[in-house]
Parts: C-alpha cells; structure tokens; sequence
C-alpha cells in the first residue's frame, strides 16, 4: 500500500499522527497530496476554502520561514505568514468547532529561531490540530523538528506537462551529443559553440515557461493576496523544482544516448563519461539547491558534460 493511500486510511480509521512530515523529489506532488488530505480531515471540497486551514512558506531573498518580527506586530497581531502568527492561530478555538490542519510548505527553510518557536505547538499540539510538514529534502529538517514527526516518503511524482519547447530542446540536446561523439572538427566550431550556448538560453526560457504555468495554478488555489516576499520565494520555490524535474529528465537522455551508443559499437567503455555526467548534474543540481546563479550552474554542466564528451569521442576514435 501506497503512503497516501496508508494515510487516507488513517484518517478514515480517526488514527492520523498530529505532525506528518511528509517527503520525496517533487514538491508539487507534496503539495497535492498534503492539500487533499487536508481536506478529508476538514470534511471540505478544497482546504483553502475552509477557515480552519492555515499554511506556512518561506519568503524574502533568502528563502526562510520566518518567525516574525516583534516590530512587525500590528495592534498585538502578529504578521501572516510567520511562525508566531501560526502558533498564535492554532491556540484559538477553531472556527467550526471541529479539526485544524497546518501545512508548512519547506520545511528545510525553516530556521532554528522558527524551529524553536513551533517546538512547543509540535510537542503539545492542541486538540484536533494536524500538521503536515513538507520537504524535498528531508536530511536537511533541523533533528529538534524531525524527530517528533512520523515520516512518510512520497515516491509518486506528478507527470510534468510536456511543452513544444522542451520537446524541441531535447531533440536538439541529443543532436549536440551525437555531433561531439563524432570528435573534434576545426570547421564545425563555431557551429558548435553557438549551439553550446544557444542551449542554455533555450533551457532557461523553456524553465521560464513552466514556471509561469504551475505558478498560475498556484495562485488560482491560494485565497489570500501573497506578500512581495512571499511571492518572490514561491516563485524561487516553483522554478528550483522545475529545474530538478527537467536535469532528472536530461540524466535518463544521456542514459539513454549513452546505452544506444554501447548498443551500436558494443562497447562498455561509456559507463565512465555516464557516470561522469551524472555527477556534474547532480553538481549543478546541489548549487541550484543552494541559490546559486541558475545560468551559471547550466552552463557549469554543460561545460563539464563538453569535456567528458569530447573525452569520449577521442575513446570511440581509437576504438
């Protein structure tokens, strides 16, 4: 049995742990699936129509889940969208009288002054309160919040839609590898530099486009105007998933590129520059994970993968 089917059970059987962190590679599978069991514990059509459902995000440039500024409060009131604002709403009574649910969406961006601030609420949460915490990566949860949660990985990933642009660009990404496996050529040089470059604009066009769609449908299901800053993280948030969804699809390209080339010359020497690819993508992955520049850590990867290729043709030449 499924984890989401395990706790949708739960729920059905009044046997649902109060803190669930709930993990795996894709957020917006998280996301879908905490925000419908929400609604079963809710008894409603959509959680985030219903009064006693509350949310936590990170926001600002850096990307935290803040606790909230003494100077901030306005008329005793702590600001949305911060920790102390979440523990002050979940000690009031609930709105219909019935459950509350929370979902951190995150949860890794939650520091240790945030942490600390929701330790009391997660430890004694109040009565009919859940909590749902999410996380693409788990390791990185602060123990103090981790260790009074159950944990569930999410293996499921929702399909990405598939959009002209990228299917074009994963044509024109297998042509650029094939033509670097035929070994270097002084004439094509230039050919191959523009086209080196002209890849990486493409790709960061093509990540635009998808981040503009699943931001739309974002918006359409959150009820309450966002912040600058919490628009501006949700936006970094959407596209660093985006980003991690196509590398995974340009690592099982090059798997397959690199088997239909040992397939063809019946060799096993490409494991080496697959494995060595595989490693610069998950390098330029981890920066990406880190804020750092994504133009830079495209085009890290792909001045990387052009060297192992190159390598490689020299291999294929001798052979």
């Amino acid at each position: 049995m499924e984890s989401f089917d395990i706790l949708k059970q739960s729920i059905e059987d009044n046997k649902l742990g109060h803190a669930l962190l709930l993990h795996g590679p894709d957020l917006s599978t998280l996301s879908r699936i905490a925000e419908s069991l929400s609604a079963q514990i809710l008894k409603a059509d959509d959680a985030y129509t219903h009064p006693d459902f509350f949310t936590l995000r990170p926001s600002g440039n850096a990307r935290y889940i803040k606790i909230g500024s003494k100077d901030e409060r306005n008329k005793g009131v702590w600001p949305e969208n911060t920790m102390r604002r979440l523990n002050d709403d979940l000690q009031k009574t609930s709105n219909q009288g019935g459950n509350k649910v929370v979902i951190v969406y995150e949860a890794e961006r939650m520091n240790v002054e945030a942490a600390n601030a929701f330790l009391k609420t997660l430890e004694e949460p109040p009565e009919g309160t859940y909590l749902f915490l999410l996380s693409t990566s788990p390791y990185s949860v602060i123990d103090t919040i981790k260790s009074r949660c159950l944990s569930y990985r999410i293996q499921e990933s929702d399909p990405i839609q598939s959009l002209d642009s990228w299917e074009e660009w994963k044509l024109t990404y297998w042509s650029w590898m094939s033509s670097l496996i035929q070994g270097y050529d002084r004439s094509k040089l230039c050919d191959n530099f523009f086209g080196f470059y002209g890849m990486i604009i493409k790709l960061q066009k093509t990540i635009e486009s998808y981040r503009a769609v699943l931001l739309e449908n974002e918006n359409e299901k959150i009820t309450r105007p966002l912040s600058p800053d919490e628009k501006s993280a949700l936006e970094v948030g959407i596209e660093r998933s985006i980003r991690e969804r196509l590398f995974a699809e340009i690592e099982d390209l090059t798997s397959a590129f690199v088997k239909s080339l040992a397939k063809a010359n019946a060799q096993n020497y490409l494991v080496n520059p697959l494995e060595e690819i595989t490693l610069a993508l998950e390098k330029s992955t981890g920066l990406l994970k880190l804020n750092f520049n994504s133009s830079s850590a495209i085009e890290l990867y792909f001045l990387k993968s052009l060297r192992i290729w190159s390598s490689a043709s020299r291999v294929l030449t001798k052979n």
